[in-house]
């Protein structure tokens, strides 16, 4: 018998990790010789302590073991059974979820005993879950339909009436999720995250076995956490769906793009999910250093402000005879505002911190060259005006500082807006992507730049804002650039959409009115 392959590990396989299914990053090991674990005929080299399905997570072959109840940022609980794998000399099958990994180990996760045992688990699954496909949200990405295409049996042999839990077909647990309890399989995932990982105990498992039903730890407050929608995330079927995506779309129209969350300050890497150009959700993507496994519910929510139908797509120019702006071409408003900040006396730039680090420096660069320029950055949330004012929100994610790169902004050396800079100005002009406040102009005719809302004009000038023009530019899943984080980690992004309207890139604007640092 031929000796099996052995696979090397190396340092950076420790910090591997799927966008769906990471393990724990662990520092590199020092000791040698590693031991070795075979699975299915390949020999691996592991780390003292890994588990069977820790070394196949490592090694990116990780779907030869299913899995319900597991998840490597919760306790394990080895309580749904589909993970077992055939260990040589063990009495019986292990679940390979917390069967630690040993020296000389030869395990098979796919033998006739395992293959069985799999099969037997979707009989008793299946026996009583619903036949919602056609109209469930979790259709196409669902783990039960995966594994019952792969495992389970053609037939059932459940003859009796199905369970059906007639309050809970669909119960709000809060504003954003909905329950299905006919739907749920039991693995738990969803009680040990609110135990272990939000620590708001908000859901428990009442009764046992028949009767057995996920319920609100208080009805009458129901969830309370700010990371709801990683339940929706992880439940292996439709039974908790995400009410802001539920009948919106299916999956498999869906295109997936990496991207960066910028609706605060800790950069949550996502996956944005759209449709010909149109955003329909974002989902977190792990990345250790950063966001882990999770992104809060207000992330989750903030592509609205870029898909919302009221934000202000066109350039605008005064309307001479009925007030207020009114859409114009870029030829126009290009014209005209150049001529105003070149013939500007003193005029002043306010870049906001939703800036990218590559769009800051391009305005700083553009009006640097403008004796009578001063460039200052504005934050205006939270109460935050340079980085150090940040404070974590909770002991996950959240950040007071609601704009994805103040420290970005700070490293170019661009000064915070104070209320004297307002002094004397002629012309003030605001770049602001969507996340960071307004600053409140006390003088001077003022340019918008940016992403701005009908309503946002409006209350501008209904205040006596001067406002001159408005440019709109591209949102940050419309363009490329980098965000610096508030650990100080710069991470860069892609387009993920095109944008359907008339807004430009900064660079491009800039670019039209001829100042260095612009794209022509």
């Amino acid at each position: 018998m031929s000796s099996p392959t052995t696979v090397s590990l190396k340092k950076e396989d420790l910090n591997y990790t799927s966008a769906k299914r990471p393990v724990h990053s662990d520092p590199a090991p020092d000791a040698k010789p590693l031991p070795k674990v075979t699975i299915d005929g390949v020999a691996y080299e592991f780390k003292p302590g890994d588990t069977i399905m820790q070394v196949t997570e490592r090694y990116q072959v990780h779907e030869k073991i299913p899995r319900y109840c597991y998840h490597p940022a919760m306790p394990i609980a080895g309580t749904c059974r589909m993970c077992t794998v055939e260990v040589e000399k063990a009495p019986k099958l292990m679940t390979s979820c917390s069967t630690p990994a040993a020296d000389g180990m030869v395990v098979h996760t796919r033998s006739e005993k395992v293959l069985k045992s799999r099969n037997g688990v979707m009989d008793f699954l299946l026996s009583n879950h619903p036949l919602d496909c056609p109209v469930c949200d979790k259709a196409g990405e669902c783990e039960l339909q995966n594994y019952t295409f792969e495992y389970g049996p053609a037939e059932s042999n459940f003859k009796e009436e199905k369970r059906v839990y007639e309050t809970a077909t669909t119960k709000k647990l809060s504003d954003d999720v909905t329950l299905n309890m006919n739907r749920c399989v039991h693995c738990e995932r969803c009680v040990r995250f609110t135990d272990d990982v939000t620590k708001t105990n908000d859901l428990v498992m009442l009764n046992r076995g028949w009767h057995k039903e996920l319920a609100a730890t208080d009805e009458a407050k129901g969830l309370t956490s700010d990371y709801q929608g990683c339940l929706t995330d992880f439940c292996p079927v439709g039974a908790l769906t995400w009410n802001d995506f539920r009948f919106e779309k299916r999956v498999w129209f869906l295109r997936k793009d990496a991207s960066v969350c910028d609706g605060c300050a800790k950069g949550c890497n996502i996956e944005v999910h759209s449709d010909k150009e149109k955003t329909y959700r974002y989902i977190p993507i792990h990345n250790e250093k950063v966001n882990g496994h999770w992104m809060c519910d207000s992330g989750r929510k903030s592509y609205h402000t870029y898909t919302d139908t009221n934000r202000l797509v066109a350039p605008m120019l005064p309307d001479r005879a009925g007030g207020g702006l009114m859409a114009t071409t870029w030829e126009t408003v290009i014209t005209e505002t150049k001529g105003m900040l070149t013939t500007a006396r003193r005029p002043l730039v306010v870049i906001g911190t939703d800036a990218t680090n590559e769009e800051a420096a391009q305005l700083q660069k553009a009006f640097s060259a403008h004796a009578r320029a001063d460039v200052r950055s504005h934050n205006g949330t939270g109460g935050v005006s340079k980085a150090s004012d940040n404070k974590a929100l909770d002991h996950m994610l959240r950040q007071s500082d609601l704009t994805p790169n103040t420290r970005g902004v700070e490293a170019l050396g661009i000064q915070p807006l104070q209320a004297s800079d307002f002094s004397d100005r002629d012309v003030v002009m605001v770049v602001r992507q969507g996340r960071a406040a307004i600053p409140k102009v006390e003088s001077g005719s003022v340019i918008l730049v940016g992403i701005y809302t009908r309503e946002e004009l409006a209350g501008l000038l209904a205040k006596g804002v001067d406002v001159k023009a408005l440019l709109p530019t591209l949102a940050t899943i419309e363009k490329d650039g980098s965000f610096t984080n508030c650990d100080g980690i710069t991470q860069n992004f892609t387009r993920a959409v095109t944008h359907r309207g008339k807004a430009l890139a900064v660079g491009k604007v800039l670019g039209y009115w001829g100042f260095a640092g612009g794209a022509q």
